[in-house]
């Protein structure tokens, strides 16, 4: 009995012991991985400032108008006016317009339903004002008595002036940078100096007198100082009036008594008639006077009347119009 007994206490001791060692030769497996954590959500920045339209954002900027006064702004100008035809055409030349016109800009033909301030030489202080205008244009030579007082009405100023073919380049120029456009301002410019580059041949040789009349019936030749003059010059022509200086009452032409007109012989002349039709003609009325018959421009029938508005009034981009005519008639 007691040897059956210890029999089983052996069997069992043996049977616990192999199960022992079965689970030690079980590799471990690994604990359960812990459930993460729920990610925190980070607190949203707070909303950007709203962008600025890009009209409202300002760039600081000058230009020196022909005054030499430098003009500064602080975005571009929207509400321009002009009251000179040479402002008023370098403007629309470059693309901009205007909100207001003197009586005499008339080019191009849009600006003829502005309203207007009158004479350039006298404008309406009252009726620019009106327009609320944030940039006046103005004629150097001729209107810059007018700065002090449109200044001291809060207005800014700029003066552009047209004696020289470069005073025309940078007068467009300045005017693009003000609009914004040096760009298209730049290939304006390019097209004006090959389309003078174009007409300014074929009159090797030849010379003219640029003349206009008063009421008296006295004579004035353009200066080669003068507008009418540059004109002239663009168009390859030798300027008969020689050196002769200002005098009379138009600023760039020389009184010319008949003797010098005769002692000069140009091969051409070209007329100016200020007053409008239907008065007559410069350039029919010289045919009266008898020792102009012998001139060798009424000899061959050239003597040619010109617009005085591209020749005289209106200093600018038709410059090429003016050079273009005076080609036509060679």
């Amino acid at each position: 009995m007691l040897k059956i007994l210890f029999m089983m206490v052996l069997i069992m001791s043996v049977a616990c012991s192999s199960a022992g060692d079965n689970v030690s030769s079980k590799p471990m497996q690994p604990l359960a991985a812990e459930k993460a954590a729920p990610a925190i959500e980070p607190e949203p920045a707070a909303d950007p400032l709203p962008a600025k339209k890009a009209e409202e954002v300002k760039v600081e900027f000058s230009v020196t108008d022909a005054l030499g006064n430098k003009v500064t702004f602080d975005s571009v100008p929207t509400r321009i006016a002009t009251i000179s035809p040479s402002a008023t055409e370098i403007l629309y030349k470059v693309g901009g317009t205007s909100v207001i016109r003197d009586r005499a800009s008339r080019y191009p033909a849009e600006v003829n339903n502005l309203p207007s301030v009158g004479s350039s030489y006298d404008p309406s202080i009252e009726e620019l004002v009106a327009q609320n205008p944030d940039l006046v244009i103005i004629e150097a030579l001729t209107q810059s008595r007018f700065i002090g007082q449109l200044q001291q009405l809060g207005l800014k100023v700029f003066a552009i002036k047209i004696e020289t073919i470069d005073d025309l380049y940078n007068s467009l120029s300045n005017v693009g940078t003000i609009l914004g456009d040096t760009g298209y301002a730049q290939s304006v410019i390019e097209v004006i100096k090959q389309d003078l580059k174009t007409y300014g041949t074929g009159a090797e040789g030849k010379t003219a007198l640029m003349l206009i009349g008063d009421q008296d019936q006295n004579l004035y030749a353009a200066t080669k100082s003068s507008y009418t003059g540059l004109i002239a010059s663009l168009a390859g022509l030798e300027n008969a009036a020689g050196d002769a200086e200002d005098s009379g009452p138009y600023p760039g032409f020389a009184l010319m008594s008949t003797e010098q007109i005769l002692r000069a012989n140009p091969d051409m002349i070209f007329t100016i008639t200020p007053a409008p039709e239907p008065a007559p003609r410069l350039s029919q009325s010289l045919g009266f006077i008898p020792p102009f018959k012998g001139l060798k421009a009424m000899q061959t029938n050239k003597v040619v009347e010109s617009d005085v508005v591209i020749f005289l009034n209106s200093p600018g981009p038709r410059i090429v119009d003016a050079v273009a005519f005076m080609k036509e008639n060679f």
